[in-house]
C-alpha cells in the first residue's frame, strides 16, 4: 500500500474541524502576469489543474486555487505539522491507491518547486476537502516531533 503524509498543525486542524480543507476553491486556474510564475514550461497557457498545483508550490492558494500538500515523506509531514517544532500537530497517513476512484486527482512533477519536500498535490474534483474514506489514520505529535 502507498502513503501520503500530510502534516497539519493543531489550530489550522481545529479551524477546519478535522478536515483536509484547501486554502482556495478553483480546481483549474490561469496563471497571471504579476511576477509570481516562472514562464520555463511549468505553466501552460489557459486553465488546467497542473496550474493549479504548479501555483499551490509557489504559493498556497495563489489564484485561489484548491490544491493540498502531501508529502510521501512521514518526516516532512511531521515538521509541517509542528511548523518546525514550535507546535504540536497532526499527522493524516493517506491511502494513495484510494485517490481516483474517491475524486481526487494526484498531481508530482519531476522538477518542482521544492524538490526536498517529496510533494504530491491532491485535488479534490469539486474543490473541496478531500474525502475521509482516503485517511488511513490521524495521529498527533508534539512540538518535539514525537507521536503522542
Amino acid at each position: 500500500m502507498s502513503k501520503l503524509y500530510r502534516g497539519v498543525n493543531k489550530t489550522l486542524d481545529s479551524k477546519n474541524g478535522g478536515n483536509l480543507l484547501p486554502k482556495g476553491k478553483t480546481v483549474k486556474v490561469v496563471p497571471l502576469h504579476d511576477g509570481k510564475i516562472k514562464y520555463d514550461g511549468t505553466f501552460v497557457a489557459g486553465a488546467c489543474e497542473s496550474n493549479t498545483t504548479r501555483a499551490k508550490q509557489i504559493d498556497n492558494g495563489l489564484y485561489d486555487g484548491c490544491g493540498i500538500s502531501t508529502s510521501r515523506s512521514e518526516d516532512i509531514a511531521i515538521n509541517f505539522a509542528t511548523s518546525g517544532n514550535m507546535e504540536d500537530g497532526f499527522v493524516y497517513v493517506i491511502d494513495e491507491n484510494k485517490l481516483i476512484q474517491e475524486g481526487v486527482n494526484p498531481y508530482e512533477f519531476s522538477n518542482p518547486e521544492n524538490p526536498h519536500e517529496e510533494e504530491v498535490t491532491l485535488i479534490e474534483k469539486s474543490g473541496g476537502a478531500l474525502p475521509h474514506s482516503i485517511i488511513l489514520e490521524k495521529y498527533e505529535v508534539s512540538s518535539d516531533g514525537k507521536r503522542t
